[in-house]
């Protein structure tokens, strides 16, 4: 039978946890664990490049298979070996990220380590902070991209499209007033720009949040039935919204550059 109070008061709520403060910055559990995943990147990339030969043995097989199907996931998304090559740091460090920050609050005991009753590690992208940082700074990043490769005359002219009012005016009323529309989608495209990052942000959180609570009610019924089953699905879902976050980003990137075609006439 259940114990329903025990099992809301296992339930996190939706405001993160914070331990404690450095010089008036309070830091959170999430905080901890990114630094934790930080820190664990490190030791890892030490050993692979300690342990790299020439022949590789089965872990660098491991690593050497996940490259390039990380590699191959990008080549679909991008549909050129040039501008894979250019995002594959960022886009494949993001997807690592994710995959390890979703799927380490399984880590059995992780999150029983606590100081004064509170968690000391949590899922970090079941903190709306965190995938909201992460949403906002990819699309930052994309922007800014985008103003590099059209240039900042050019990426304005996608929202305020005043040349086009003025020409098609100049064509004539019905033109003038097609171009009026124009100019308020193209304003309308601004709100998208927003609307990416929120869409971002709550998809990855709502997931992994709504994830975390399913996982604990299920546990809570059938801990001694089905565990392997729900840990299983737990890594499916983990990686999924890792391997969805990362290609969305990919996918934005594209649409915020020249076409390839574009690019080469230009050199």
């Amino acid at each position: 039978m259940i114990d329903f109070l025990s099992l809301k008061r296992a339930i996190p709520g939706i405001k993160p946890v914070f331990i404690f403060d450095i010089f008036g910055w309070p830091i959170s559990s999430s905080t901890l664990t990114t630094f934790l995943i930080i820190f664990l990147f490190a030791i890892l990339a030490f050993i692979v490049i300690r342990r790299f030969k020439l022949f590789p043995g089965k872990f660098q097989v491991v690593f050497e298979i996940l490259y390039e199907g990380m590699h191959s996931m990008i080549d679909e998304v991008t549909n050129s070996k040039k501008r894979s090559k250019i995002i594959f740091p960022v886009i494949a460090s993001l997807f690592l990220y994710l995959l390890v920050a979703n799927l380490i609050g399984m880590v059995p005991g992780l999150s029983e380590l606590s100081i004064n009753g509170k968690p000391l590690f949590s899922t970090t992208t079941a903190d709306f902070n965190t995938t909201f940082g992460l949403a906002f700074s990819a699309i930052l990043i994309i922007n800014l991209i985008s103003i590099k490769e059209w240039g900042l005359l050019s990426y304005l002219s996608n929202f305020f499209k005043f040349k086009e009012i003025f020409k098609g005016f100049k064509e004539g009323l019905g033109a003038g007033a097609i171009a009026l529309v124009d100019f308020f989608v193209g304003l309308l495209d601004i709100i998208g720009e927003v609307a990416k990052v929120i869409s971002l942000a709550i998809r990855l959180f709502a997931n992994m949040y709504a994830g975390q609570i399913l996982m604990i009610i299920l546990m809570s019924a059938v801990a001694y039935v089905v565990p392997v089953i729900l840990y299983g699905m737990g890594i499916f879902v983990g990686a999924l919204q890792a391997m969805v976050f990362a290609i969305l980003i990919a996918s934005y990137y594209m649409l915020a550059i020249k076409p390839e075609d574009e690019v080469e006439e230009g050199s």
